[in-house]
């Protein structure tokens, strides 16, 4: 087994060439990509560089909790911590498993995660965040490497067995350091804040970004809303056949008990004949009655439980009011994206 450092983490180093020790798989920035944080670090002037970085840490969107990290990517995020915590039992059947759902980054994505580790590198500003992040990008790296290995593996992945030297391999991408090296953080030659224009567009981005996470987690939501409201539009209908058939059978008896009826009946005060009365019981039927956000809070999942609790109760009392607002909210973050993105332009 390759001896790897206990956990994923950062490395400030001077070249690619110094981080080849120890075997150890490295993760590194985009190429060609210069960190819009990593520029206002260069400015000389104190004064100038803390106000630079807190009026774009506003105006990029800095993740600034571990919840925010997961509510972006919460797919990968979940898968990141679920490797975490199985680094050394990896298998390609566990890996499939609870690899589902789970998509890699976009280049977007991607650029917008390494500047959100570089703006926790230089600002310091939270150990969990960084961490979460790197998670991300650790994970994404790893995604990346078994898709590929899955494309060169077909068949039943309960029947792929990992050899020794891929076990190493995967193992060491879990154990993975994330590379910023010292020439990308720290110039004397100093270098210009990125442009009005290059803020706004990186802006734009950022914040397309997370819309459009806010609308993937809507329509999963909506997906599951629409599964509960359908499972019980067929159970009310089942239970209203049941019931109507059995109030066509009693009907369909007491029918047939009176046309078997072979001696007459006489009013006995008119000695007329008269037919005899049949007592039909009372159709009783439940009213379909509207399902109640509240009430199925206990049976969704953890991160529809999130939504109903935070945006839609609120806002709506019953489930079809939720599923027309979360629809009404799809359609409205879409047009939010085709107008940044006109400006991102």
């Amino acid at each position: 087994m390759k001896n790897h450092s206990s956990k994923a983490g950062v490395a400030l180093i001077r070249s690619v060439s110094d981080a080849k020790s120890n075997n150890q798989h490295l993760i590194y920035p985009p190429a060609n990509r210069t960190s819009h944080f990593v520029k206002i670090t260069r400015l000389k002037s104190k004064e100038k560089r803390n106000a630079a970085m807190q009026k774009a840490a506003r105006l990029y969107n800095v993740f600034e909790t571990c919840a925010e990290v997961r509510s972006a990517l919460p797919s990968l995020y979940d898968f990141s911590c679920w490797l975490t915590k199985h680094k050394n039992e990896l298998s390609y059947t566990l890996i499939k498993r609870n690899i589902k759902g789970t998509a890699l980054l976009t280049e977007a994505q991607e650029i917008f995660i390494w500047e959100n580790v570089i703006y926790q590198i230089v600002e310091n500003k939270s150990l969990p965040v960084k961490e979460a992040l790197i998670g991300l990008l650790v994970a994404n790296e790893f995604l990346r490497a078994i898709t590929e290995f899955g494309q060169k593996n077909e068949g039943y992945y309960e029947d792929i067995v990992f050899t020794e030297e891929q076990q190493h391999y995967f193992e060491a991408i879990t154990y993975a350091t994330v590379v910023v090296t010292k020439e990308l953080l720290y110039k004397d030659t100093t270098t210009a804040v990125a442009t009005q224009k290059s803020q706004h567009q990186q802006r734009c981005i950022a914040q397309c970004i997370l819309i459009q996470n806010k609308i993937d987690s809507y329509e999963k939501v909506l997906a599951e809303l629409k599964k509960i409201n359908t499972v019980y539009d067929r159970d009310f209908d089942q239970s209203f056949q049941k019931t109507l058939q059995q109030q066509t059978d009693i009907v369909t008896t007491l029918a047939d008990e009176v046309s078997q009826t072979t001696s007459p009946m006489i009013d006995v005060i008119s000695g007329e004949e008269v037919d005899k009365q049949i007592k039909i019981p009372t159709f009783l039927v439940e009213i379909k009655k509207p399902i109640q956000l509240q009430s199925i809070v206990h049976k969704v999942k953890t991160a529809t439980k999130e939504v109903i609790e935070k945006d839609l109760i609120p806002a709506c009392k019953t489930l079809l009011e939720a599923v027309t607002l979360l629809r009404q909210s799809i359609v409205y973050y879409q047009k939010c994206i085709e107008i940044l993105s006109s400006r991102c332009m």
